[in-house]
């Protein structure tokens, strides 16, 4: 394959606009660590800059750029180290303090919206089952638990029986 000057031109642009969005996205994560992030943050305020500067210089490529074979083997390749590269800038994001601090509120937000719905949804099948006659999961669970217990017990005198009768094969008659 040649080397023409359309395709490494176009190689070098990805390079940049990869560099460019790298550095956009530093900038959103340290501002959003240096200002405290509201209770209830937007996940796409991360993406949406860095998301909508490569778009717009995609599309910008491939309106000046036909494509060729060699074209498509240089996509590949970008490709391939812009996986690698921003795997490794995520995995050392995810590593924060301040990703763990945003993950836990995500997560403690999704819990406490969810839980109404939950208990909806748990007085729902509670009423189904028992329309339908059938036991429910607190009801399976109270059965187990009792079932546990007596087969403690069982045990418990199984041994009681085996030490009286010990006792009384001791005894002389």
């Amino acid at each position: 394959m040649t080397d023409t000057p359309g395709p490494s031109q176009l190689f070098d642009q990805w390079r940049k606009q990869f560099e460019e969005g790298a550095q956009t996205w530093s900038r959103l994560i340290t501002q959003t660590a240096a200002a405290s992030p509201s209770p209830t943050p937007d996940p796409s305020a991360f993406w949406r800059p860095v998301l909508d500067q490569g778009v717009q210089t995609w599309a910008q490529l491939f309106a000046q750029t036909p494509a060729s074979p060699e074209l498509v083997t240089q996509w590949k390749q970008f490709l391939d180290q812009w996986i690698e590269a921003w795997s490794k800038v995520l995995g050392q994001a995810m590593g924060t303090e301040q990703f763990a601090k945003l993950m836990g509120q995500s997560l403690d937000q999704m819990l406490v919206t969810a839980a109404p719905a939950k208990k909806v949804v748990d007085q729902q099948i509670e009423q189904t089952l028992q329309a339908l006659n059938l036991p429910s999961r607190s009801q399976l669970i109270g059965i187990a638990k009792q079932l546990v217990e007596l087969e403690d017990r069982i045990d418990r005198l199984e041994d009681s029986i085996t030490k009286l009768r010990r006792l009384a094969e001791r005894e002389p008659k």
